[in-house]
């Protein structure tokens, strides 16, 4: 129909809008067919659970364990789950994704949501075929392959990357500094403890805990302008190559990087196409950031995962990021006027005031959704994050990327002490702001058309 339009001359509005409604809902039934696998109809246990460890997540005590189950105790093979997951009581370091294990566990079906209306883990778990969770009743021993195991796959291998990450970043800061700075880098934020994880919720900060457009953006401005800065010291490279092209190419790896280090998760891979968008646009020429960059994102996330499209991360985003882009297309021109005219004090204030205003912005975009989804509303996080962001974008960002830069020397511990500081200069915001009185009002949920409107 969109052809056929075209090709007479009519309008292709309404073909195109019926293409995209039969894209959407076949991309849905596509992700459901190729998620469907067995789950476990009711409480199992204890059994012997046999097969490949996948991912391997640090929680305050203990570690919680992503296993491809190759046997599992009086379940045939048509009925073992995809994906199980285990709650080990205690870390045990000689465990690495891609490995074979055997631990004896107690097994249970998804927990449906605990109210009407909460939160639904029996369906996300279905998205990640995830068919059983439980918890050890021992510890986990390490099994050779079974006959005609192949070697691990890519996502085995990043897991593998992640976890040693993490753990050596948690060897050089142990307790809550270590938890934050793993989740910054890994985007592993199960390690951080319950106390202080409130507290950056409370105080509006616990967005800086996951890695989305603020990290991405800041990682690939550092290392744009870092490249940049070192050829131009370089004459021959300077004056004779397009070292913009080449920084952007540069910032564009190691942004891919980062997605896949931080575990690809919603907001990571919207924030990556958002930049990769940005930095295609330099490499030609066509540098633009606007409603369409932000549309071809939201199109590239949901052909690859529509379940995404009901959950808070994807929804938050959106909203943050479509609204900013309105706001600033809308200021632009006296934005400019203002830095035109501003000398090096009064640049650091309009810094400040962008922050502040984003801060606006992007907290009356998010609001319905934070209410809708969580029942609660942070009411000073202008203030908080007029004092984080700067710590995070100045100070912590960077020494976060000259860790990584470093680990493969050993000398992480170089780069991971100074960061200690900043991280903890904004866990210090977080629990001051969060302690004053009315930080957090409780809001019951409205109804859904209420989020539609």
């Amino acid at each position: 129909l969109v052809a056929l339009a075209w090709r007479r001359g009519h309008s292709i509005a309404l073909p195109l809008g019926v293409l995209a409604f039969c894209l959407g809902f076949g991309a849905a039934e596509l992700q459901a067919a190729l998620a469907a696998a067995p789950v476990l109809a009711r409480k199992l246990g204890p059994v012997m659970v046999e097969g490949r460890l996948l991912a391997i997540d640090p929680l305050p005590e203990g570690a919680r364990l992503v296993i491809a189950p190759t046997h599992i105790d009086r379940l045939d093979a048509a009925r073992l789950p995809a994906r199980v997951r285990v709650r080990l009581r205690r870390d045990d370091p000689a465990l690495a994704p891609g490995g074979f294990i055997a631990v004896r566990a107690m097994l249970y079906p998804p927990p449906a949501p605990a109210m009407p209306g909460g939160y639904d883990f029996e369906r996300q778990a279905y998205f990640e075929r995830l068919g059983a969770v439980g918890f050890a009743l021992g510890p986990a021993a390490a099994r050779a392959p079974p006959a005609g195991a192949g070697p691990g796959i890519f996502a085995t291998a990043v897991a593998a990357l992640r976890t040693g990450v993490t753990e050596r970043i948690r060897a050089v800061l142990p307790g809550p500094s270590g938890a934050v700075a793993a989740a910054l880098i890994t985007g592993d934020t199960h390690a951080i403890p319950p106390v202080e994880a409130a507290q950056f919720r409370n105080a509006g900060l616990a967005h800086i805990l996951v890695i989305a457009g603020l990290h991405m953006g800041m990682v690939a401005g550092i290392v744009f302008f870092a490249v940049r800065a070192l050829l131009a010291l370089v004459p021959a490279i300077a004056l004779n190559h397009p070292t913009k092209k080449y920084a952007a190419a540069a910032a564009l790896l190691v942004s891919f990087g980062y997605m896949l280090l931080s575990g690809a998760t919603v907001s990571s891979r919207r924030a990556f196409v958002m930049i990769g968008l940005m930095l295609l646009g330099v490499l030609f020429d066509r540098l633009s950031l606007s409603a369409r960059a932000i549309a071809w994102a939201a199109v590239a996330i949901l052909l690859m995962t529509p379940a995404s499209a009901t959950g808070p991360s994807f929804q938050m985003s959106f909203a943050a990021v479509g609204a900013l882009i309105a706001f600033y297309e809308a200021m632009r021109p006296r934005l400019a006027a203002w830095h035109r005219q501003a000398g090096a004090v009064r640049r650091f204030g309009l810094y400040l005031l962008g922050i502040t205003f984003t801060t606006i912005v992007t907290t009356f975009a998010t609001m319905p959704f934070i209410i809708y989804h969580f029942n609660r509303f942070p009411l000073y996080s202008i203030a908080a994050n007029v004092l984080a962001v700067p710590v995070a974008g100045f100070w912590i960002m960077p020494w976060a990327i000259l860790a990584c830069l470093l680990m493969p020397f050993g000398l992480e511990a170089l780069a991971l002490e100074p960061m200690r500081f900043g991280i903890e200069l904004v866990a210090a915001i977080a629990q001051h702001v969060s302690s004053w009185p009315g930080a957090v009002v409780d809001v019951a949920s409205p109804p859904p058309f209420a989020l539609a409107l």
